[in-house]
């Protein structure tokens, strides 16, 4: 218990890096690895048993299947909802 506890942080710690490059890959039109990032990054939030992680693992997988597919104004949306429910959201405001 207490080494999930201890895990769950470093997952979000290592989730808020990768979004923020994630967005700064976004943000140069570098769609193809802003997907791979974002793939990633809901397999690591999917590792917090906590239900907004759940539902935030589900928005990123939808972000990056969109950014795959060209449907950039959809991908943008997931991630923001994506961002709404996330616990790290308070550091990536701004960015």
């Amino acid at each position: 218990m207490a080494l999930e506890k201890i895990l769950s942080s470093y997952y979000c710690q290592m989730d808020f890096l990768i979004c923020q490059e994630f967005r700064k890959f976004r943000s140069e039109k570098r769609f193809q690895e802003a997907a791979e990032l974002c793939s990633f990054v809901s397999k690591l939030c999917v590792e917090n048993n906590d239900e907004s992680c759940i539902e935030e693992t589900k928005l990123c997988a939808s972000s990056a299947k969109h950014l795959k597919s060209g449907d950039y104004s959809e991908a943008e949306k997931a991630c923001e909802d994506a961002r709404k429910i996330c616990s790290q959201n308070y550091l990536l405001r701004g960015s």
